[in-house]
């Protein structure tokens, strides 16, 4: 999918420039902004999806268990297909956004389904790699707390430990995969190569930048999530559509969306908390892509002169 450079320069395309921390915030704000409309078709397919993974609990009472072991599993296996999908049109559509000012969502969904397979290949071994790290450095922290004397401030310590390390791996090789994923599809390049490169413009970011940038992105896509699922669901709360006793729930659900797989689940207040949670979830998603996907060309820019190599093109026309 070629990217339309003679639109780079034109009056409402952002400038191609190295970005401060600030400016990249600003720009992936503004980016989703003017381009609502082209993001909100390519999570749609998201939304639809989380519904019709969702509706499969109505058949739970009618199939035996193996078969419902069986249809859980499928449907899982085509949410995570799905997620890769909107997660890599996403990337290619805030390419499109950045350099032509535009987002066809359509167009976007093609390709991103021609290249679903080398996305796929990547999200898996990057997702490996995270888990593989992550109970690496638990069983190694917990080893090493064994040997101190363990009580209740030290397993508060531990715990706390523990997730931070294991959010900082987590931001870290979901970056590398938005950076292997845009050598995909904005450079049309094999999986090889793209493994390459992702390394190539990785090495030149300290690891305190990648981890400081990425991780205030992850922490402004969550609270944004978190304003809106909570507003939303206080909200039916004061209403009386959610009795006091679920609470509870209510704030879990804020933090994780809960699939409905029981039928006994299926009451009208666990629905709509449903819904809200994969509507707001569609709506904010494209924040944390779209600032994953501008510290790329970001890289580009600074160690590769890709705004002049935009500009040359521009000029040979």
């Amino acid at each position: 999918m070629e990217i339309d450079s003679s639109k780079v320069y034109n009056n409402t395309s952002p400038t191609l420039r190295p970005m401060g921390f600030g400016e990249l915030l600003d720009t992936t704000f503004s980016l989703y902004r003017r381009n609502f409309l082209g993001y909100l078709g390519i999570a749609t397919i998201y939304f639809i999806t989380m519904i019709i993974g969702g509706s499969i609990s109505l058949f739970n009472e009618s199939v035996p268990q193996i078969e419902w072991v069986l249809i859980w599993t499928l449907t899982l296996i085509v949410i995570c297909c799905i997620f890769v999908v909107v997660v890599s049109g996403f990337v290619l559509a805030t390419a499109q956004a950045y350099i032509d000012n535009s987002v066809k969502s359509v167009t976007v969904l093609k390709y991103t389904i021609n290249r679903f397979f080398p996305c796929f290949i990547g999200l898996l071994f990057y997702g490996l790699l995270t888990v593989l790290a992550v109970f690496l450095l638990t069983l190694f922290l917990e080893t090493v707390f064994d040997i101190i004397r363990m009580n209740y401030s030290w397993n508060i310590v531990l715990s706390l430990l523990i997730f931070l390390i294991s959010a900082s791996i987590a931001v870290y090789f979901i970056t590398s995969w938005c950076f292997f994923a845009a050598a995909i599809l904005v450079e049309r390049q094999s999986i090889r190569l793209s493994f390459s490169r992702r390394r190539e413009l990785m090495r030149g970011m300290t690891l305190q930048h990648i981890l400081g940038t990425m991780t205030a992105i992850f922490l402004l896509f969550l609270s944004v999530t978190f304003i809106f699922r909570f507003s939303l669901i206080f909200l039916l709360t004061l209403t009386g559509f959610f009795d006091s006793g679920g609470l509870n729930k209510m704030f879990r659900s804020i933090v994780f969306i809960q699939i409905p797989i029981f039928q006994g689940e299926l009451s009208p207040p666990n629905i709509v908390l449903y819904l809200i949670n994969i509507g707001v979830d569609s709506l904010t998603m494209p924040i944390w892509v779209i600032g994953s996907t501008l510290l790329y060309f970001d890289q580009r820019i600074r160690n590769e002169a890709f705004d002049i190599e935009m500009m040359a093109e521009r000029q040979g026309e």
